[in-house]
């Protein structure tokens, strides 16, 4: 009996151990799994927080491109665009450490293509960078404004914010695991008999394993109160379980938010943010939203001077997280980025861009053929001359003032924008009928023509304009711009201050003027280019003293094209250049000819002066030529003068220390400032032939007296152009003017006819 009860008590014993055995490695694989989860919860949290800061780290990259595109000047833009390359190795810095600790959480796919995206992300900016440095700024607007760009940097934000709400959701989901599992370990272990030595070694190793759980946790909570974002997690019955401390700072929240319900937590925080009345419902139904749905749709709330945009991801277990990131400065940044892409960074009016945008808009709003909106395109009068004089900043104090005005006439009828330089361009509202636009015209011409003051100046511009209308010119937006340029061409043509609306022949003269370039462009390779020489005579001794070269087209079936029908059109498309290069070598060469008494003059445009180094051209020519300098006259008008004296002068005085001679052509003409004759070092001046012409007018003749006079107290040779008949002779010869020329002596001839007239006198025409 004694031993049978022993035995009993042995089993009961054994089983005991046996049991104790059994709930402890249960315990202990417990308190594995625990620690594994909580470093799972830590990894993933630390994942959650550089995916985060890469997302910023982009935010800040787009800060700075429009920082490099705002720059005050080229030094400030080389400045940031050191700190933009910075910025962008640390973006790839983020980019490889963020994918390299995602570890099993992302496919190699997904993996793949979000380093691909960040990739052409740094790529994209540096290449804005480079195009602000090396193109200009509107090149930089564009490349960063361009749609692929703007969708790259929307997708790689997209996909670097899902990790991220990933990577949160997977630690809420373990850390719900990892309660439960920590509380059944708990009770096994309160369960097992702890005096046993085998069970008490396996006691020790589950309190190590829970030491290192309580490490990790402390890791977790560190991981969590120093993310950028605020972060809650509520349970399926919309308590809040866990509240980081970002989520309470951002709003200035005191109340202990752990336990209270998620409309608890969006009453704080429209309380805080002191939303009332429409504005705390409509918070309230948007926040309320994000518990709807499975996949809810973020959205912005503004509260106050900051923007908060607030997700919501729905865990396993029905529980929600929520994540509240500040988007302020990343808000405000875009907002600059597309102003600037869109609207003049000088006078705030829209760019060529928008213009373009409102422009299809309009069309599609009349396109239905019953609504008619018109364009006008305004270039202004004498604009260059003023930044000439007065400087850069002065020229864009008068821009400013202008869009002011623009606006201001303008009004609420339509759209003004600024093109770039001194091109604005108009878009009329549908209420504006086209038989209103001569009104509209003399009301911006009259508000443009206005005097200004900038820096204590009086200023006096003008404005030229031209229009077309829809649908009646043109039915695309590219079509009625070409029509309003064309209208605008032929509104210079005929002066200042004046507009004219578009009309078919104004495209047939453009298609010809058109044909005419293209045709010159051929004409330069099919050397159809050729000189003629006009004498200049000294009528005391009756011989030549100059032949001043005169360029002609011999056209392959128009013959000869008059320089009044091509020359305007060689300098508005620069071919001039070219043109006038080959001119003034052709005649140095051909005036080695003639007897060294005699020179050639040689008429140089203001767009040589601008775009190629004349200096350097002439000195070059002389030498390859063989010609002494003081035989060469550089003829120039006050075209020259006038767009930068300071710079002229420098190129003139350059020209004489050659021993080149300068000549002013048109004189009386123009603006004709006695200060050109003062500043300038000229050799002659040519009297306009309008004054000629009209020499039966006193007042003509008072001018060309006092032209007279004025040349002799100066020392300047005086010649007299356009002289066609005895009776003019006669009258500028008892004005004591000798060197005259024009049709009475000889008409424009070219080289293999000169030498007879080189050699003598060439008398009067027949």
């Amino acid at each position: 009996m004694r031993l049978a009860v022993q035995t009993k008590i042995t089993a009961v014993v054994g089983l005991s151990f046996l049991l104790a055995a059994a709930l402890s490695a249960a315990a202990v694989y417990l308190a594995d799994l625990e620690w594994r989860q909580s470093q799972a919860i830590v990894d993933d949290f630390e994942v959650a927080i550089e995916a985060n800061g890469l997302a910023q780290d982009v935010q800040k990259t787009a800060a700075q491109v429009m920082a490099v595109l705002l720059a005050e000047d080229a030094a400030a833009a080389r400045d940031r665009s050191i700190e933009l390359q910075r910025d962008l190795r640390k973006v790839a810095e983020s980019r490889t450490s963020l994918l390299s600790r995602v570890g099993a959480e992302m496919s190699a796919s997904d993996k793949a293509r979000l380093s691909l995206r960040i990739d052409e992300f740094i790529a994209y900016q540096a290449d804005t960078a480079k195009l602000c440095l090396e193109v200009s700024p509107k090149a930089a607007i564009i490349q960063a404004n361009d749609r692929a760009t703007v969708v790259n940097r929307q997708n790689m934000l997209a996909d670097v914010q899902r990790l991220s709400q990933d990577m949160l959701a997977n630690a809420a989901a373990m850390r719900t695991s990892w309660t439960i599992g920590r509380r059944v370990r708990l009770a096994m272990q309160q369960t097992v008999p702890a005096a046993t030595v085998a069970i008490g070694a396996l006691v020790a190793i589950m309190l190590l394993r829970r030491r290192n759980a309580t490490r990790q946790k402390r890791r977790y909570d560190v991981a969590m109160n120093n993310m950028p974002l605020g972060i809650c997690m509520a349970d399926e019955n919309g308590v809040l379980t866990i509240v980081n401390d970002r989520l309470p700072a951002f709003f200035g929240i005191e109340t202990d938010l752990s336990g209270q319900s998620i409309r608890r937590l969006a009453e704080e925080i429209a309380a805080s943010a002191k939303l009332v009345d429409q504005d705390r419902a409509a918070f309230m139904t948007q926040f309320g939203r994000l518990f709807e749905a499975p996949f809810p749709t973020p959205f912005v709330a503004e509260l106050g001077e900051r923007q908060f945009e607030i997700r919501c991801h729905q865990m396993d277990d029905g529980g929600r997280l929520i994540v509240i990131d500040d988007v302020t400065a990343a808000r405000r940044a875009s907002q600059k980025i597309e102003r600037l892409a869109m609207f003049d960074a000088l006078t705030g009016l829209s760019n060529r861009f928008h213009f373009r945008d409102q422009l299809a808009a309009s069309i599609e709003m009349c396109g239905n053929g019953k609504r008619t909106f018109s364009l006008l395109i305004l270039d202004l009068d004498a604009f260059k001359e003023v930044n000439d004089s007065l400087g850069h900043p002065a020229g864009d104090r008068l821009l400013c003032q202008v869009a002011d005005r623009l606006k201001a006439t303008v009004g609420e009828a339509g759209l003004v924008a600024r093109f770039g330089g001194d091109e604005f361009g108009v878009i009329l509202a549908p209420t504006i009928a086209p038989s209103e636009l001569d009104e509209v015209c003399h009301r911006l011409i009259d508000a443009i023509s206005a005097p200004y003051q900038i820096d204590r100046h009086s200023v006096v511009i003008g404005a030229s304009i031209g229009t077309a209308s829809f649908p009646r010119d043109a039915a695309t937006a590219e079509a009625i711009v070409k029509c309003a340029d064309i209208a605008l061409y032929r509104s210079k043509s005929l002066g200042r201050c004046c507009f004219r609306h578009f009309d078919l022949s104004m495209q047939v003269e453009a298609m010809q003027r058109r044909q005419i370039e293209c045709d010159l462009r051929a004409a330069i390779v099919k050397n159809e280019l050729e000189l003629f020489y006009q004498p200049i005579v000294d009528v005391r001794d009756n011989r030549v003293h100059t032949f001043e070269a005169l360029l002609r087209w011999r056209h392959p079936t128009r013959g000869l094209i008059s320089p009044d029908a091509f020359i305007p059109i060689a300098e508005e498309t620069g071919l001039i250049v070219e043109i006038g290069e080959w001119v003034v070598e052709r005649a140095c060469r051909d005036a080695t000819v003639w007897p060294d008494d005699i020179r050639v003059a040689v008429n140089f445009s203001p767009v040589q002066f601008r775009r190629c180094d004349v200096v350097a051209l002439i000195a070059r020519t002389l030498a390859a030529a063989g010609l002494a300098p003081d035989r060469l006259e550089v003829e120039v008008t006050e075209a020259i003068l006038i767009r930068d004296a300071e710079a002229t002068c420098v190129v003139f005085d350059d020209l004489r220390r050659l021993g080149v001679r300068l000549c002013l052509d048109d004189f009386g003409s123009g603006y004709s400032s006695l200060s050109y004759l003062n500043k300038f070092p000229f050799d002659k001046i040519k009297i306009d032939r309008a004054f000629v012409s009209d020499m039966h007018n006193p007042k003509s003749l008072a001018v060309i007296t006092a032209i007279t006079q004025l040349a002799e107290r100066l020392n300047l040779s005086l010649v007299v152009e356009g002289v066609e008949s005895e009776e003019q002779l006669a009258i500028l010869t008892n004005r004591g003017i000798h060197h005259i020329q024009g049709y009475l002596f000889s008409r424009p001839r070219p080289f293999a006819e000169l030498l007879p007239v080189a050699v003598r006198a060439p008398g009067k025409a027949a």
